[in-house]
């Protein structure tokens, strides 16, 4: 991967730092040698010209140099995301680039400065004798270069570590997208199979009643092709579904299911994931001793900003009915909007009551 550059994001600087930065060499010249009241008279004069060139010239080389280093030796090969660590180093680690940078920059000053310098005070001052002058613009350019090479590194870092953090959080989004997408799009076999096995019993002394079951069966799965790349949803029509699955299911068990949502306007209007309330039906339905005798009755209630759902308990005897609860793959779903936003089971030797949070979606 390679490094952005200062040149790379921002083009402009590098014809408009320039000026800025020889003027500020050519005044340091000038306190070096205590003639800085000659600034005034000599602004625009030729040898504020000529520091302003000779610092373009060193910074575009600079730039080819650094560059040319970046692509040779760039700060990582390869990025991790799983575990946050950069490797895979060529030649230049993070310390060592820190310290040879700014060296090699120093050097590849004074081989750019000594000359221009020499060739300006030589055939254009015609001075043969400028040892102290050149000590000085070595000086003070090698400064500046230090200084650019110390910025290159910083926002080479930063632009690393942004893109690393971005790969991070791509890399998480797109695990909670994998399980939200593992959640809405899960097709309960065993609904399926019943499903199934119920038609094939009433479809010749029912068929009226086999053809409503048809109709409802198909709502069921036509709502989780339909929503497979949404979501979120109405709870109105998360409703609707509910109201599909549990006419499949009290042909099963006799009527002897009993649901109840009795929930103010308003919520109806608020935003759920797709198949949350059937998958939770699903679940209790496996788990529950259901019969005429022992109905199960849920209801859905409404307490702060969530929905409740709240059913008798009466779990069957065996490892199915007393095995904890798994939410994991729901609360993976809700993570991928809200990581406090979990569903949560409270139970007692009667009810169950668990949490069902729900989101609302500000129009602009």
């Amino acid at each position: 991967m390679k490094a952005p550059t200062i040149s790379k994001q921002q083009k402009w600087l590098r014809f408009l730092l320039p000026f800025p930065i020889g003027m500020v060499v050519y005044v340091l010249i000038l306190l070096v040698f205590d003639t800085l009241n000659q600034f005034t008279a000599n602004f625009f004069s030729q040898e504020v010209l000529v520091t302003v060139l000779l610092a373009f010239v060193l910074m575009e080389t600079l730039r080819l140099l650094l560059n040319a280093l970046d692509k040779r030796f760039p700060l990582v090969t390869d990025i991790q995301p799983e575990n946050g660590e950069m490797h895979e180093f060529k030649g230049l680690t993070h310390s060592s680039r820190i310290i040879l940078l700014p060296l090699v920059s120093l050097l590849l000053s004074v081989l750019v400065i000594t000359p221009l310098v020499s060739v300006y005070f030589y055939f254009v001052l015609i001075i043969s004798d400028f040892n102290t002058e050149l000590i000085v613009f070595n000086g003070v350019y090698g400064v500046v270069a230090i200084l650019y090479s110390v910025i290159h590194v910083s926002t080479s870092f930063l632009a690393v570590h942004k893109q690393l953090h971005y790969k991070q959080e791509q890399e998480l989004r797109r695990g909670m997208e994998s399980d939200l997408d593992k959640f809405k799009m899960q097709i309960n076999p065993q609904l399926l199979y019943d499903g199934l096995e119920n038609l094939i019993s009433i479809v010749h002394a029912k068929p009226r009643m086999a053809e409503q079951f048809v109709n409802q069966l198909s709502k069921i799965y036509r709502y989780s092709l339909d929503n497979r790349h949404v979501e979120l949803v109405d709870l109105k029509r998360e409703l609707e579904l509910s109201q599909s699955l549990l006419y499949l299911l009290n042909i099963k068990y006799s009527n002897s299911i009993d649901f109840e949502a009795r929930l103010p306007s308003e919520w109806l209007h608020r935003q759920i994931i797709p198949c949350t309330i059937s998958a939770l039906i699903q679940e209790l339905v496996n788990r529950t001793i259901i019969n005429e005798f022992q109905p199960l009755k849920i209801r859905l209630e409404t307490k702060d900003d969530e929905l409740y759902f709240v059913c008798n308990h009466n779990p069957k005897i065996g490892l199915n009915g007393n095995g904890v609860w798994n939410l994991s793959l729901i609360n993976n779903a809700y993570a991928f909007f809200n990581d406090n936003k979990q569903l949560e089971i409270t139970q007692t030797d009667q009810q169950l009551h668990i949490n069902i949070p729900l989101f609302e979606i500000e129009e602009e």
